[in-house]
């Protein structure tokens, strides 16, 4: 599973380089994507940033006949925003739309190559993962932040020997 994860991350992290460059956030000093996987980072290295997106993973379970190996997880990916700062916050359902554009752009095609990154360099698994379009729940509105969910199901052949 963590090789699903994995390429995941990294498929969207790539493409969002691509699609918006200028969408980076600052965690410990070190400026990157602005997409984070929570389990990932270093307990309390956060509070959750604006303008950025944050994958949480669910439960994974085994879909498809009984003699197939296809599995799906559960993927969240959460984001707020607070408008421009330069006009104190105005502007905050236009910028949820623009980060709304950039995780449907980054999203598809919904498929990518699945690597193991434990080493450190990739190896390529010669299987693919593949998920669902992202449904974007309602906008939720808290204090000075606009923000929303967008859940999606990531399917992939679990890898023998791996985790």
């Amino acid at each position: 599973m963590q090789a699903t994860k994995d390429s995941f991350y990294i498929t969207l992290r790539d493409r969002l380089v691509q699609v918006d460059p200028t969408l980076t956030i600052t965690i410990d000093g070190a400026t990157r994507p602005a997409i984070v996987v929570m389990e990932n980072e270093p307990p309390g290295s956060l509070p959750r940033q604006n303008d950025a997106f944050y994958l949480e993973w669910g439960g994974v379970r085994s879909v498809g006949p009984a003699n197939s190996s296809l599995a799906a997880m559960d993927c969240v990916i959460t984001y707020t925003t607070a408008g421009q700062k330069e006009t104190g916050g105005v502007g905050r359902g236009r910028a949820l739309g623009a980060l709304d554009a950039d995780l449907l752009a980054i999203a598809a095609p919904a498929q990518a190559h699945k690597y193991d990154y434990s080493s450190g360099a990739p190896i390529e698994l010669g299987s693919y993962i593949f998920w669902s379009a992202p449904e974007l729940k309602a906008a939720k509105t808290e204090a000075t932040q606009v923000g929303r969910e967008a859940h999606l199901v990531v399917f992939f052949h679990p890898e023998v020997n791996q985790q």
